[in-house]
């Protein structure tokens, strides 16, 4: 992938966004108790020349809620 700011490659690394180091993910629910949480992982693209971050949904198509 290419960064957006300084076009150098850019590479993967592992987002972890909690104690436990699981890596970072995306969620959304609706409301109410017996409503599932839809859950997607995350890619994290890092630029090695100017630091820039990209954070990509894996599936974007299971966090949206269906209306």
């Amino acid at each position: 992938m290419e960064c957006l700011r300084c076009k150098a490659e850019m590479f993967t690394a592992k987002f972890c966004a909690d104690a436990v180091r699981t890596g970072a993910y995306l969620s959304n629910k609706k409301k109410g108790i017996f409503e599932s949480e839809r859950i997607s992982g995350v890619t994290c693209y890092v630029c090695p020349v100017c630091g820039h971050i990209e954070l990509i949904a894996n599936e974007p198509q299971k966090v949206k809620l269906d209306r």
